[in-house]
């Protein structure tokens, strides 16, 4: 039988190696020597190793391979014999076998799911299936879905005459077990996940097994109660296979150099007497010295994590320390963690990271700030010009898509970039921008329909032409997946005028891979499912940052960086709950927790660890016991890149208070409507900068239509319909379909029921009406020699012509009643203001068309009313007490607007006024958070 040993992973690690080879191992003999390291890392660092210490003995190395391309050679050897199925190849056909699954079956799984197929299938393979007599109906579900994939993919691999990368090393596994000679000097470094190699390595004579991080200090009677989710429990399960004891294992720097004699235990460190007690070498003593617990005792900062990790240790008998190698950065949010981490990359350099990100938003955030370190900053351009021409056709020509492709660089159409823009823009503000569309033909119809347009020829011009462009690749839906490649390269190539095919890129050898990768592939394609398969494509090439952690290797990394610490991944698998698992004897998700928390305890014993998480997420247990032991201090990454997102001089920004001159606003506010009025008593600043400068707010690309745009359509649609009583239907269904916005069968519903209310309502009043009707009424006159308190500019202008404000009110609905008075109803979808809201002088709507009526038609005001318009029915929400406040608003207006006729008044923007507004425009040129 051969031996196993540990030893710590620090940066020694390689060195302590190759000393016990040299140590253990005649001259002669070391090149017979065959070493199994993890990663391929690892075969470059114990070569270091080798170097250093091979400096004055000249002798010829041993034989090192790494386990994760230990059938390297034979495929270098057999390159006319063994036939590899390509990456690309691979996971396209599994797509192609879910897609075929969810067809059959009407199932949902998604396509990203091929890229963790193949480990599946190579673990399924190496094991053998049990009977499991309690499967329900989801398990019968699972186990048909492997089986059929199993049988379908040894025949794919087959017609197409090769073989899968992980079948082969599984293969060549297998057959280098069979060949083993019992004269051969074998050491395999690490646990792995094939028991069968490490179990025939151990059965040789001169096999070594070295485990790392085997924990010698954890009492035996809880070695063998280990939960399978604690971080020893791959260790202990690997030692149980090799039916190994514990006390059997050596300590591999001491395996060769015996503790003297004359050592007293009582004089050595906890790690030293470990290593003592554990050592075949050494002197025997009694086992109490592994069990108890004092307190005083040093202990190293790999002790340290050992107590973080192992939860059967009780923390609060730790002796006073702490682990220095570890600094934890909590951040406000993602995208300061994001930031942070991208800030640790380019400080601590690319070339010294091992970064694992545990949340996929992040990653695609630190993806896009990492893009200096890898090859997106000179294909990015090539990769979105790719998305957006899809983009633009699965969205059905939305704004946004098409925009994002039109001012795309690398679009044109033979115009200069100069007059391009000037084009671009126009199409953007005055179509886009101003019309709902849904779809190619509205766009069109949008700008045929606008009567202004400078560029409209040009712009007709460019939809035409993408149209032309883009229609190729619309019949090719349905198509097999290679032609839709093809088609829309070609699609690519006229648009930009660029071949990706032949690009001596990055872009240019995906793109070939690709596309050749798709011949034969049997998935015929949608757009959307064609949009899919490319985003996914890309994003696995060229925005990957999560990290595999079974690819991290033994070597001794400078910093290791683990993004996104919020919580322990989950390994619970809608596709592998636990009756599957022990169906096809695949480890329980608990076992992979286990064996993840073991890697994550090796990376922990690099140089320095960032651990970053944000401060919204509960603090996982893992990360509280951590921090019991860490060092309290700054978090200097925090600090700086505060620092570096500071500006390095600020420009104060006062309240907004333009002036306008006296002539200016007698013009702007010679006739004022009641919302006119009601946004200068609210917000001075929104009435200067709607009224006095007419500016006015750009409709988002993508527009959908509001509750304002609603309530329009349904006051047009009573309107119409009060005028003659005839078919409500009819004129909602009329006016609906035929509205320039793009109303969903959503508000259809709702405008059913608001109407069919309204008519039961209605149906109950029988006065005489008025709708949507203007009434008007002077506010105030200055006589022209009346100057008063003016200023001498006001003067000047009043001397030469009096000044009259008139009020235009244009009210919902105006009763006449029988008694001779007449009612103000106002229609209202949204909430109504209140009676104190009202009162308060901040909604002054109702009182001003009451003062407008009443001036017109010479009848009292007996009523001002809400009509909340709802589904089920009309809610009438009267106004009281308004005639006192419709007496002081005639008193006071006129001394209010001529206030505001003084160029020395400001229109000012205030933010208590904010709580008034329920839509504002204008809070981006108000910057209320800049001056407050």
């Amino acid at each position: 039988m051969g031996r196993v040993f540990t030893v710590n992973v620090d940066e020694s690690l390689f060195d302590v190696l190759v000393q016990h080879i040299f140590s253990e191992y005649e001259r002669e003999k070391i090149p017979e020597v065959k070493i199994i390291l993890p990663c391929k890392r690892d075969v470059i660092a114990l070569l270091s190793a080798f170097k250093n210490h091979n400096a004055k003995k000249c002798i010829i190395l041993p034989e090192i391979v790494s386990l994760e391309n230990i059938d390297e050679e034979d495929l270098i050897l057999n390159l006319d014999r063994v036939k590899v199925i390509k990456p690309t190849k691979r996971t396209l056909l599994l797509i192609q076998f879910i897609l075929e699954w969810n067809r059959k079956n009407n199932d949902n799984f998604p396509i990203d799911l091929a890229y963790s197929l193949p480990s599946l299938l190579d673990k399924i393979q190496s094991t053998q299936t049990t009977d499991c007599y309690q499967f329900d109906e989801h398990s019968k579900k699972i186990e048909n879905f492997i089986s059929l994939l199993t049988e379908t993919w040894s025949k794919t691999l087959k017609d197409l005459e090769v073989v899968d990368i992980l079948k082969h090393k599984s293969d060549y596994i297998n057959n280098m077990i069979i060949s083993l000679q019992k004269d051969q000097y074998i050491i395999f470094v690490g646990i792995g996940k094939d028991k069968s190699l490490i179990r025939a390595i151990y059965d040789l004579p001169f096999g070594k097994i070295i485990l790392p991080n085997l924990n010698l200090k954890i009492k035996e009677k809880d070695w063998k109660s280990l939960d399978k989710k604690h971080y020893q429990y791959c260790l202990k399960d690997l030692l149980d296979y090799l039916k190994v004891d514990r006390r059997d294992v050596s300590f591999l720097p001491e395996a060769c150099s015996p503790v003297p004699r004359h050592w007293d235990p009582e004089n050595l460190t906890l790690n030293e007497r470990t290593r003592w007690l554990y050592n075949e070498n050494w002197i025997p003593v009694s086992a109490t010295w592994m069990t108890e617990e004092r307190s005083g005792i040093t202990e190293s900062p790999e002790e340290y994590l050992d107590y973080v990790f192992d939860t059967t240790a009780d923390l609060s008998k730790v002796s006073s320390g702490h682990v220095g190698n570890i600094e934890v950065i909590t951040c406000d949010s993602r995208e300061e963690e994001a930031q942070v981490t991208s800030l640790i990359i380019e400080n601590e350099g690319y070339e010294n990271i091992s970064l694992v990100v545990f949340d996929k938003l992040l990653a695609a955030r630190i993806a896009c700030l990492s893009r200096q370190h890898s090859a997106i900053p000179e294909n990015y351009p090539y990769i979105t010009l790719l998305l957006y021409s899809i983009e633009v056709l699965t969205s059905n020509w939305s704004s946004v898509s098409l925009l994002s492709l039109l001012k795309h660089r690398l679009v044109t159409f033979g115009y200069t970039q100069e007059e391009y823009t000037r084009i671009l823009s126009e199409f953007e503000i005055e179509i886009l921008r101003n019309f709902s569309t849904n779809g190619l033909s509205d766009i069109i119809n949008a700008i045929n329909a606008h009567k202004k347009l400078k560029y409209k020829e040009d712009i007709l011009l460019i939809i035409s032409k993408l149209e032309v462009i883009f229609n190729p690749l619309l019949r090719s839906i349905n198509c097999s997946i290679f032609d839709v490649v093809a088609t829309h390269l070609q699609c690519i190539n006229i648009l930009s005028g660029i071949n990706f095919s032949e690009l001596n890129s990055e872009i240019g050898n995906f793109t070939c891979n690709f596309s050749n990768a798709c011949e034969g592939v049997g998935i015929k394609c949608s757009l959307e499912l064609y949009s899919q398969i490319l985003t996914l494509f890309l994003e696995k090439e060229f925005f990957f940052v999560a990290s595999d952690l079974n690819k991290f290797s033994l070597y001794h990394n400078k910093v290791v960086i683990l993004a996104g610490f919020n919580e322990a991944p989950s390994f619970q698998s809608p596709l592998l709950n636990a009756l599957t698992r022990e169906k096809f004897n695949l480890p329980s998700a608990q076992e992979e927790q286990g064996y993840f928390f073991y890697t994550l305890h090796n990376l922990f014993c690099a140089s320095k660890v960032y651990i970053t998480r944000s401060l919204s997420h509960r603090k996982p247990i893992l990360l509280q016991r951590l921090e019991i032991l860490l060092k309290e201090g700054k978090q200097p990454y925090r600090d700086w890149l505060r620092i570096l997102n500071t500006p390095e001089c600020t420009v104060p920004c006062t309240q907004p208070m333009p002036k306008p001159q006296t002539e200016v606003r007698k013009e702007k506010m010679q006739v004022m409507s009641c919302s006119a009025i009601e946004k200068l008593i609210r917000n001075p600043y929104s009435f200067y900068v709607e009224y006095i400068l007419g500016l006015k707010q750009l409709r988002d690309l993508n527009f959908k239509p509001s509750i304002l745009e609603f309530g329009t359509m349904v006051h047009n649609i009573l309107a119409r319909y009060l005028r003659n009583k005839k078919s409500p239907m009819s004129i909602a269904r009329e006016a609906f379909s035929t509205s320039q916005f793009n109303f969903s069968n959503m508000w259809w519903v709702r405008l059913q029921k608001i109407i069919q209310s309204f008519v039961e309502f209605d149906e109950t009043r029988s006065n005489y009406v008025e709708l949507e009707k203007n009434f008007s009424c002077p506010i105030f006159h200055i006589p022209a020699r009346d100057t008063g308190s003016c200023d001498q500019y006001e003067t000047a202008w009043m001397t030469n012509k009096p000044q009259e404000i008139s009020l235009i009110a244009r009210c919902d609905r105006v009763e006449y009643l029988p008694s001779g008075q007449v009612a103000i109803i106002d229609y209202k979808l949204g909430t109504p203001p209140s009676n104190e809201e009202v009162m308060s002088g901040f909604f002054p709507q109702l009182i001003l068309q009451a003062l407008a009526v009443e001036h017109i038609t010479k009848r009292e005001v007996s009523e001002l009313a809400y009509w909340k318009l709802d589904y089920d029915k009309i809610k009438v929400i009267s106004i009281q007490n308004y005639r006192y406040k419709m007496q002081e608003l005639k008193n006071d207006l006129p001394g209010f607007l001529s206030h505001y006729l003084s160029n020395s008044t400001p229109f000012i923007a205030s933010p208590y006024f904010d709580k008034f507004l329920r839509f504002n425009s204008y809070k981006q040129l108000e910057r209320v958070g800049e001056w407050l």
